[in-house]
């Protein structure tokens, strides 16, 4: 029997079954990866709104100050709030092209820009299709506008074989972003996902992030950056802070890519948090007695 809408949902995110599995349980079999899709979008919308008003992604925007970059990629751009922070910081002439995976996260972001007077390209552009071992999300071709303030791309950047040419095409970038990554209830039975073992919420952040590495390597200019922003456990010790610069090296091990930099700022979860923080360790493994929580951008260089 299912919960109460008011109940906790059966799948242990400790999120009412009305915020969680309520419309997916109760969608037709060929709607239910929508349906997931908009639920999480719903959800972070809630929890990016939050962000922005702590100042989340005003401070993360902050660390790009330095570089001056004019023409970013951000993936996994959610509700767009991060969007606006980048205009805001950094410069309305900021040229953005955003992609992410969750078709309804784009319109979303779409409305959070037209809010602020922003008119963004979106470009739909895949396909979902279930199949007797999983969901199959494909993606088509793909050209857009380069001189548009802001482009919304749908793609999965782990499985998208027309991404990286459409990129280079439209000009190489000075920054590409990966923020406080997140995924849909149904995205573990996305058929690439599973063929990759990707078994958690924790370990498919780490295989988008490892994806973000390769793609910034492809489309960055010489002397451009990759920025992960992520929350975690605050690197306030010299083990902790060698750790997660380890484990970021590791995963820039397979590109030319070079870690330059940490920082890190205070972190309070929201209260209303409809997609709460999953803690993931290190590279060593270290998980902390009392965890002491903080926003970290971790900056990695093209070389020149």
């Amino acid at each position: 029997m299912a919960p109460g809408r008011n109940e906790d949902c059966w799948c242990g995110s400790k999120r009412k079954y009305k915020h969680c599995h309520h419309d997916i349980d109760n969608a037709p079999d060929d709607q239910k990866y929508e349906t997931a899709q908009r639920v999480y979008s719903t959800n972070w919308t809630v929890t990016a709104r939050k962000h922005s008003e702590n100042g989340v992604y005003d401070w993360l925007a902050s660390q790009l100050v330095s570089r001056a970059p004019k023409r970013i990629l951000d993936i996994g751009c959610g509700s767009g709030h991060g969007l606006v922070a980048m205009r805001e910081v950094l410069g309305n002439d900021v040229r953005i092209v955003a992609v992410d995976e969750n078709r309804a996260c784009l319109d979303s972001a779409r409305d959070t820009l037209h809010r602020q007077g922003v008119a963004a390209q979106v470009v739909h552009r895949m396909t979902v299709s279930q199949t007797p071992t999983g969901f199959n999300h494909v993606a088509g071709p793909l050209s857009f506008d380069a001189d548009s303030a802001c482009t919304l791309i749908e793609s999965d950047i782990c499985n998208d074989p027309f991404l990286t040419s459409a990129l280079l095409d439209s000009g190489q970038f000075d920054a590409v972003t990966i923020w406080l990554t997140g995924v849909h209830m149904l995205r573990q039975f996305n058929v690439n996902v599973m063929e990759n073992d990707i078994n958690s919420d924790a370990t498919h952040r780490l295989y988008v992030q490892n994806a973000a590495y390769e793609l910034a390597d492809a489309v960055l200019h010489p002397g451009g950056i990759l920025q992960v922003g992520d929350r975690g456990q605050t690197p306030d010790t010299p083990l902790l802070e060698a750790d997660l610069l380890q484990a970021h090296s590791h995963q820039a091990s397979v590109t030319s890519l070079e870690v330059k930099s940490l920082a890190h700022c205070p972190y309070n979860e929201p209260g209303q948090r409809r997609t709460p923080m999953v803690f993931t360790p290190g590279s060593a493994g270290l998980i902390p007695d009392k965890l002491e929580l903080a926003i970290i951008s971790v900056v990695s260089e093209k070389p020149q």
